[in-house]
């Protein structure tokens, strides 16, 4: 086994979830109030940022940040499916597609269009907290003497 063996299934699973995306994204034209769709799409968005931040492929995670919550709203039915809606979904499931074959060849690409997308993208975010820039922090486990323990017994105490 290579020592990229999980990096390379992380990426052929990628080229699976993008194919989900694309024909979920055609399926969510032709029926916008189907919800299993809608979900569909939003875990193939979503499983593809998790695995690029386990690798830490920041940029395709703040990609997939901006696409995952966009679907979201929709999920949660604060935006309405429309033909502008579907081709920047549609843009954006390109786009998500170009950075996983550039981060999976280490090949450049044009970063300005990315940027451009991801405005338009968080332009329907409203300026929440949503809009925020996602990233995935290194957990720290202490399993030493008793801090389990000690910090059990602090959450009960308060």
């Amino acid at each position: 086994m290579s020592g990229n063996s999980i990096r390379d299934t992380f990426f052929e699973e990628c080229e699976e979830l993008l194919e989900a995306l694309v024909e979920g994204l055609a399926s969510m034209e032709e029926s916008p109030d189907d919800m299993e769709i809608i979900n569909a799409v939003f875990r193939a968005v979503h499983s593809i940022k998790g695995g690029a931040g386990a690798f830490g492929l920041e940029r395709l995670v703040s990609f997939a940040h901006a696409f995952e919550t966009v679907l979201d709203k929709v999920r949660d039915k604060e935006l309405g499916i429309d033909e502008k809606l579907m081709s920047v979904a549609h843009r954006s499931g390109d786009q998500l597609s170009d950075l996983v074959a550039s981060a999976r060849d280490d090949s450049p690409l044009d970063e300005a269009a990315e940027d451009e997308l991801k405005k338009e993208l968080e332009s329907y975010l409203g300026g929440s907290a949503d809009a925020e820039e996602f990233s995935f922090d290194a957990l720290t486990l202490d399993f030493g003497g008793g801090g389990a323990t000690a910090a059990v017994e602090e959450a009960e105490a308060t």
